[in-house]
């Protein structure tokens, strides 16, 4: 069977809807470690810019996926019963039609860079990335090259990984190593997105760069650990998310907020069964949560569940395996609002019932602090 049709990720609910822009960025201060021609090291990015509903004059459909990536992880979850073609059939509705004034003053903007899991793409996190833009932030995912399964870059070169045993966990030092890469590279897409020229070439019509110096965070999986690693380790940002990942890296006090967002019965992810929580919670001087979210399982936190409600796919026991008992719009709607909500604390000042453990909202989740 293959997918022809369509199919449509709703737009985002947010007061915005939102620009889609994909560029590479060279960081020539930096040799990749990972490249066999040891060139320099380039990270790349979509980012996802909300644009006032009375500057974009259109919405049009565009490619979830690039068409390599789209095969490969059609490929990859065949198994599941998704029917070849169907990554490449989804499509994000965004902003085609901005006026001129849409970019003009991004520095006011805050800027929150989103890192995946370990080996995983960027793209799996889109809509998620999208509907948080939709509420008024700029956000870049980011693909760690090499790291990355496939990196298919905007003129269509396509970077493999490496031999994926390079990552093996049992290998003392190996994901420590990894994690400072990616470290370093958050921080130099945060610089770069300062910069004047680079907002432009993401947003045309841009007149600044992005204040870099009160930035956010968030990662699934080994991306959370790079999250909270970054707070840690740079004072530009202003808070962070770990998606259900656990801690590697140095641990440094810091007193920015910082959430972590783990696994509730029957599958339970926290500090008190996973030691990297509880080590890097001491660290944690400021404002601090643990929020667990029952039903579901560690890839849940991304795009997943809201894919498999827009395609129908059934949920038999392996998809449950995956994305775990929680109905799958459900869970989706709850992960995005409680980052979203997050960040609105952070930047916007805002106080909610989600992390006072009494929100009646959201019974499926259990709060700690």
């Amino acid at each position: 069977m293959y997918i022809h049709a369509q199919i449509l990720i709703p737009a985002p609910s947010g007061q915005y809807a939102t620009h889609h822009s994909v560029l590479k960025l060279t960081d020539t201060s930096r040799a990749d470690p990972y490249d066999p021609l040891h060139g320099p090291r380039n990270v790349l990015i979509s980012l996802f810019y909300p644009v006032s509903k009375q500057h974009c004059h259109s919405i049009c459909p565009s490619p979830y996926m690039t068409p390599v990536t789209a095969s490969l992880i059609d490929a990859t979850v065949a198994e599941l019963g998704v029917p070849n073609g169907t990554f490449g059939a989804i499509r994000l509705q965004v902003c085609c039609g901005a006026t001129s004034e849409a970019f003009k003053e991004v520095s006011k903007t805050p800027v929150i860079l989103f890192s995946p899991g370990l080996g995983g793409t960027r793209l799996l996190y889109s809509a998620l990335a999208q509907s948080l833009a939709g509420t008024g932030y700029a956000v870049a995912t980011l693909d760690h090259v090499y790291e990355a399964q496939i990196v298919e870059y905007p003129d269509g070169t396509l970077v493999p990984s490496i031999d994926p045993n390079y990552f093996n966990s049992s290998i003392p030092g190996r994901l420590e190593s990894a994690l400072a890469v990616r470290v370093a590279d958050a921080q130099f897409v945060l610089t770069q997105l300062g910069s004047k020229s680079v907002a432009q070439e993401l947003l045309p019509g841009a007149t600044c760069g992005f204040k870099k110096g009160n930035a956010g965070f968030y990662g699934h999986s080994f991306g959370g650990a790079t999250a909270i690693s970054t707070l840690m380790q740079d004072s530009r940002f202003a808070g962070a998310v770990n998606l259900d990942g656990a801690q590697y890296g140095p641990l440094e006090d810091t007193k920015k907020p910082a959430l972590f967002f783990g696994r509730g019965d029957p599958s339970a992810h926290n500090r008190t069964n996973d030691a990297t929580w509880a080590n890097a919670w001491m660290h944690l001087k400021g404002w601090r949560r643990e929020v667990q979210l029952k039903g579901i399982e560690h890839l849940t936190f991304g795009d997943a569940p809201l894919l498999i409600e827009l395609t129908g796919l059934p949920v038999t026991d392996a998809v449950t395996s995956y994305i775990g008992s929680l109905d799958a719009g459900r869970s989706y709607e709850v992960i995005t609002k409680v980052v979203q909500k997050f960040f609105d604390g952070v930047f916007k000042g805002k106080k909610d019932n989600v992390f006072e453990g009494n929100s009646t909202e959201y019974p499926e989740l259990v709060m700690d602090w």
